[in-house]
């Protein structure tokens, strides 16, 4: 590993425990990973660690896209096919991510359409897809193969009555989609729950809020994907007992 790599691979430990930290732990399941930058494959968290524990560049190993074991210590998640079908079928994707958000995984159980009720919603520019198909871990290549060509160009996919995977084309694009979608899905429960008359902005109206914000009708700029992140790390170092002023230092950002 070259520095380059290991400062991404610390980064998206990072990203790990900020997702965690904002809901999408469970147990030692869940999982993300990167697009090796030397083309052999994907770095993937290992198997056997919640993702509140995953430290630095250390927590992961390279598979090859068939699933083979390259370099780095600890066991292969059963799900890495997820990963690389993704890689394979989706170039411009750089980080992959497989959770199980709590509002997340109780929206995959509908066939409902996410809808912009809030600034989270309105963050996603495409719809996101439901996945109906096998209840068994994605596990084969056949299933990674499905999955990848239920997400589309989109940019995320319910898993039904499973999870949620979504993709970026950097850890901190993917790290605000996971956690837009998280708040996005609890609002709309929330809203379908309290029997109240509520309305969402059309697609026109979304493109006019996000060209107001942004100047660009499609997604975020960049810079504000790292100011995103930047802040999630300081949070992240508050409630790990550290100084939200120190983070830089404290994370070796």
């Amino acid at each position: 590993m070259d520095d380059t790599l290991i400062k991404r691979l610390d980064e998206l430990a990072l990203t790990h425990r900020i997702l965690e930290m904002e809901g999408h732990g469970d147990m030692t399941q869940g999982h993300l990973s990167l697009r090796d930058p030397e083309g052999r494959g994907f770095w993937l968290k290992r198997h056997g660690i919640g993702l509140g524990e995953v430290m630095d560049h250390t927590d992961f190993i390279l598979l090859d896209l068939n699933g083979k074991k390259l370099a780095g210590d600890g066991g292969r998640h059963s799900e890495w096919p997820i990963h690389s079908e993704i890689f394979r079928q989706r170039p411009e994707v750089e980080v992959v991510a497989h959770t199980h958000p709590f509002y997340a995984c109780i929206f995959t159980a509908t066939n409902e359409p996410l809808r912009p009720f809030t600034l989270d919603g309105g963050r996603l520019s495409a719809p996101i897809p439901h996945h109906k198909g096998s209840p068994e871990l994605l596990n084969t290549v056949a299933l990674g193969e499905e999955l990848a060509e239920a997400i589309g160009d989109a940019y995320a996919v319910f898993i039904g009555n499973h999870g949620l995977t979504f993709v970026g084309q950097s850890n901190e694009q993917a790290l605000l989609i996971g956690i837009s979608i998280e708040r996005a899905c609890k609002a709309q429960l929330v809203a379908a729950a309290s029997g109240l008359d509520w309305t969402w902005p059309d697609d026109e109206a979304m493109a006019r809020r996000r060209a107001s914000g942004t100047g660009n009708q499609e997604t975020p700029p960049t810079g504000f994907y790292r100011q995103t992140f930047e802040y999630f790390v300081r949070k992240l170092c508050w409630a790990e007992g550290g100084n939200g002023r120190e983070s830089r230092g404290y994370y070796r950002m």
